[in-house]
């Protein structure tokens, strides 16, 4: 139970120090399923966001704080007490945004294929984001809406990827309702403010890795910057967006 409503999750294992594995955007916790080499060996919690995959999906706004709130719940309720954080695309946010609430929480992050973009040049610049954000997010209020989202979820994918893959992918994210694709859609326009220095009042300490599908132009020492135990960055040819799902050994 977690604010009157369920989440549900999956628990591997035993211990009061887990991996924890976030999903993204419109995902569920079967995107993490060929990784189970991983958390079959190590106590993990593989978690259903609210409004995801098997948990309840009330009406209520789905922010990153709604998010990492709920995965705080479920590391209680599971007996776990500090956590390494895996977080695909939108669930390396998430996690970061459990970092804020609950440092004495993580031990450790993994950012999985999340880009955060830099923070706005003037007010100028954050106007015109912040009108395209509204547009954006206005398309998911009307009975056409998987057709955006269909292109943005085409957007993540490159004709290399299996078609039945693509076809799985598209399938689950499209199954997501309405109300709480276009709600939790808002924090991707949010990215600007996740990590900026005027919110962080020293980088991060705790050891993290980030694992990234293609280049990414000074994006390593844009982390590094961040996160000052920055152990791995790494970026991957040949993958899309979904990288734990095509290339899951490595």
């Amino acid at each position: 139970k977690f604010d009157g409503h369920r989440v549900h999750y999956k628990s591997y294992g035993k211990g009061q120090e887990a991996l924890v594995f976030i999903h993204g955007w419109a995902c569920d916790l079967t995107f993490w399923r060929m990784q189970g080499p991983v958390y079959e060996k190590r106590r993990s919690l593989i978690v259903d966001l609210p409004g995801h995959g098997l948990s309840d999906k009330p009406e209520i706004a789905y922010t990153f704080d709604l998010f990492a709130r709920a995965v705080e719940a479920i590391m209680r309720d599971a007996g776990v007490k500090k956590a390494v954080l895996v977080g695909h695309s939108m669930g390396a946010p998430v996690a970061v945004t459990f970092l804020r609430r609950y440092p004495e929480k993580a031990s450790g992050l993994v950012i999985v294929d999340l880009f955060f973009p830099a923070p706005p040049k003037d007010d100028a610049e954050r106007k015109r984001i912040a009108e395209r954000a509204a547009a954006e997010v206005e398309t998911y209020r009307f009975p056409d809406y998987k057709t955006a989202m269909t292109s943005l979820i085409d957007s993540m994918l490159t004709p290399q990827i299996p078609h039945a893959l693509r076809d799985e992918i598209r399938a689950k994210m499209l199954a997501t309702p309405q109300h709480v694709a276009g709600s939790a859609l808002e924090g991707r326009w949010k990215l600007v403010d996740v990590l900026q220095p005027h919110l962080i009042d020293a980088p991060f300490d705790l050891p993290a890795l980030a694992i990234m599908a293609g280049h990414r132009s000074g994006y390593e020492q844009y982390l590094r910057s961040r996160f000052s135990d920055l152990r791995g960055y790494q970026e991957w040819e040949g993958v899309d967006h979904f990288l734990m799902l095509e290339q899951p050994e490595k």
